[in-house]
């Protein structure tokens, strides 16, 4: 045999070797590809983690400028409310303000026209006591009685009391 013949014989067998271990290589590759998948899931868990740290500051100054944006905007809106209120109830006092001193001019006229109504009650009341005072005095007067009208002895075809 020649040269080429052996080695094709070589050739061959070395094939039906490589063949027969590729049936043996891929299980042992598949236990290793096993260590390597927990290896690679570890790299992985740590590589997630590492960019969740690089993620989670930014994400916490855009919350913290999420919630004081929300906080000024309420303090803002309440702030406003609270002028709106204060404008309004500042309002209202003015109109019962106005309103308590009307009634307290009307109750000083009334209480002015009360006070000259008795004074003038006091004076009708002093005048008609005087003149029943001289009422009396007359009917009681020595040779006294009242002269009325039609009895004076002035009047032509009066008569007089007895």
């Amino acid at each position: 045999m020649g040269g080429i013949e052996i080695a094709i014989i070589v050739i061959l067998v070395f094939s039906v070797i490589c063949f027969a271990a590729s049936f043996c290589v891929p299980d042992k590759k598949q236990e290793g590809s096993g260590i390597d998948k927990e290896l690679a899931m570890q790299e992985v868990h740590e590589m997630v983690e590492k960019e969740m740290e690089n993620v989670r500051e930014p994400l916490n100054e855009i919350a913290t400028e999420y919630v004081q944006y929300a906080y000024d905007g309420a303090a803002k809106n309440i702030d406003d409310l609270t002028n709106e209120k204060m404008f309004e109830l500042t309002g209202y006092s003015d109109k019962v303000l106005r309103e308590i001193k009307k009634e307290e001019e009307d109750l000083v006229m009334l209480h002015q026209v009360m006070k000259d109504e008795g004074d003038n009650l006091r004076k009708t009341v002093t005048a008609a006591g005087k003149a029943a005072k001289v009422m009396q005095d007359s009917i009681h007067a020595p040779g006294g009685g009242i002269l009325w009208g039609w009895q004076r002895k002035d009047r032509p075809h009066g008569f007089r009391s007895q």
